[in-house]
């Protein structure tokens, strides 16, 4: 997913317990942004999957619709991330592999429900079959962050505790006292 994101091309050789980060920047008409993606292990220490849940601005939890155990661990790392960060953190839901409907394991239902409990948006793509998916799928969680931020920007400080560093985060002071928009998607 994060790589054919970033160079619109297809790995099909993927090592899912190889962590990775990612620097992707993105030029729009009214903003530049440099995204950092860590692109996670499929397993990994609890102390390290705290200091990544911590520090993340917003998450993409990804399974494959022909695997029950990826959808487990999916819903797994939900509970997971509400734990640490709470229901309102900027999350999309992806069933990756739509084009293997055959070998189906998991359910649309299954899938409709998670969102449903996550209370955020899910995409049934093919990162295999194209980038349309996996643009659409990115462009609704940086929605959802702008947004989370736009929001945190407005409500009072209460973040105490919370061992952000993101730069997204970090960014906060400075950006609370330059912006003077509308609340919108766009800043």
């Amino acid at each position: 997913f994060t790589v054919r994101y970033i160079t619109k091309r297809y790995i099909g050789d993927y090592a899912p317990n190889t962590e990775m980060m990612y620097s992707h920047r993105l030029v729009g008409s009214r903003d530049e942004i440099t995204l950092e993606i860590l692109d996670t292990a499929f397993e990994m220490p609890k102390d390290t999957q705290e200091k990544h849940i911590r520090w993340a601005d917003g998450f993409v939890l990804i399974y494959s619709v022909t695997d029950r155990l990826s959808y487990q661990t999916a819903c797994k790392l939900k509970e997971i991330i509400f734990q640490f960060r709470g229901s309102e953190v900027p999350i999309v839901l992806v069933a990756n592999k739509h084009d293997l409907l055959t070998a189906r394991a998991v359910t649309e239902d299954e899938c409709d429900n998670l969102a449903g409990e996550m209370d955020c948006p899910r995409f049934q793509i093919s990162v295999a079959e194209g980038q349309e998916g996996v643009n659409e799928t990115m462009e609704e969680l940086l929605v959802l962050i702008k947004r989370q931020l736009v929001k945190s920007l407005s409500a009072p400080e209460h973040v105490a505790g919370l061992e952000k560093k993101s730069r997204l985060f970090n960014m906060k002071k400075a950006l609370k006292k330059r912006i003077v928009r509308s609340r919108s998607d766009t800043f």
